[in-house]
């Protein structure tokens, strides 16, 4: 749709399809003794520049500035699970 492109909209057979598909990954993570764990969506540019991936994506990227501090959506979860697990 053209207010929301590349987004995917589900209607309720196709909610009931994803859903079932959710709940048997989370089956099998737990069969398989994962521990599922969620970072947030949004991060600094700091983070993107730091872990590399900035130089290779930010073209393809959503960025935004709030306060003069530059941010963007996530592409991939490894960099804000490196930050989680930092110890």
């Amino acid at each position: 749709h053209e207010l929301s492109p590349g987004s995917c909209f589900f209607l309720p057979k196709g909610a009931h399809i994803y859903n079932t598909l959710i709940n048997f990954i989370k089956e099998e993570y737990r069969k398989r003794g994962f521990q599922e764990v969620v970072s947030p969506n949004i991060y600094s540019t700091k983070l993107w520049e730091t872990s590399g991936h900035w130089q290779h994506y930010s073209e393809n990227m959503f960025s935004f500035e709030v306060e003069k501090e530059k941010y963007a959506l996530k592409p991939m979860n490894c960099p804000g699970h490196c930050v989680m697990f930092d110890h």
